[in-house]
């Protein structure tokens, strides 16, 4: 006779694959801070965000609502360290669509446009990086190494963390439904960032289970790949409009460049029109992403 608790995937997860991966995890976001604080390219930025948001997912694992509030100070620092970098990762996938857009253009005309904009914004991206590392600076992450070293050699997992971890990714999933249904409803700005928002959460936990072996688990982070790439396009552009309006607004900007104003009023346009292309394709992934089950589920809904 088949137990199904006990057949599942999920009851195959062990505690050590958990602890290394939360090792490795570890060691991923501590060696990208000194190369953040020392380098400057977009990656060292783009890898630490990333890498905060796994090594807060696995501590949620490991010490899920701990009474002494371990939890509370090890994510502490994750989550301040990825909102510092925020504003700077917006300007870096900014600098990357203008750089795409010059050179795809053959118009001089669009092309200074573009670069006008391009200059200003790396002043300010630069200055933006120097508030992020003085930030950086505040936190001792040789300390803050040490101090989650020790709280994961202490850890002392309940027998059911694998069952806690899939919940957590149901949890997540539930939650993305109900933003799909309002992206469905709606599908303005706020909606679509919300629906991302609560896609990145999914994909983080999905990627948790799928690492630590639960093969079906794999497809969905997969499928939520595809969304999300979309989607942080799809944000990327918003961003970017935002900012063309900010510099077409200037005072300054308008008596200086008009032609470049009418340029750019013109790129504006283009760009909302593929945003809007774009989220046909968007509600197709999405579409794949809720169509996606658990085997068990798909089981339960098989006839007998």
């Amino acid at each position: 006779m088949s137990h199904p608790e006990k057949d599942s995937p999920v009851a195959a997860l062990s505690e050590k694959k958990l602890l290394d991966l939360a090792r490795k995890r570890l060691e991923r976001f501590a060696s990208l801070m000194p190369k953040t604080l020392v380098g400057d390219h977009p990656d060292n930025v783009h890898d630490l965000r990333v890498w905060s948001r796994r090594l807060q997912q696995i501590f949620k694992i490991l010490l899920p609502d701990h009474p002494t509030g371990k939890l509370r100070k090890l994510i502490h620092l994750p989550r301040r360290v990825r909102r510092a970098l925020g504003d700077c990762r917006n300007l870096d996938m900014c600098n990357d669509l203008m750089q795409q857009k010059i050179a795809a253009t053959n118009s001089e005309i669009v092309r200074n446009a573009w670069r006008e904009i391009q200059a200003e914004l790396r002043q300010r991206r630069d200055a933006e990086l120097d508030r992020c590392r003085d930030e950086l600076r505040r936190h001792d992450i040789i300390k803050f190494v040490t101090r989650a070293q020790a709280y994961m050699e202490g850890v002392k997992l309940e027998k059911t963390f694998a069952q806690t971890l899939k919940n957590s990714v149901e949890e997540a999933r539930t939650r993305w439904h109900e933003a799909l249904a309002k992206a469905l409803e709606s599908q303005d700005a706020d909606q679509i960032h919300a629906l991302r928002i609560a896609g990145k959460r999914l994909r983080y936990r999905a990627e948790l289970l799928a690492d630590l072996g639960h093969a079906p688990a794999k497809s969905l982070v997969r499928l939520l790949k595809v969304l999300q790439d979309e989607l942080g396009f799809w944000n990327d552009s918003q961003v970017l409009l935002r900012l063309m309006a900010e510099f077409i607004g200037h005072a300054d900007f308008l008596v200086r460049h008009p032609d470049f104003a009418r340029v750019l009023l013109t790129e504006m346009e283009k760009e909302r029109q593929r945003n809007g292309a774009a989220m046909a394709e968007i509600l197709k992934s999405a579409a794949k992403v809720r169509e996606w089950r658990f085997p068990e589920e798909v089981s339960e809904q098989e006839p007998a």
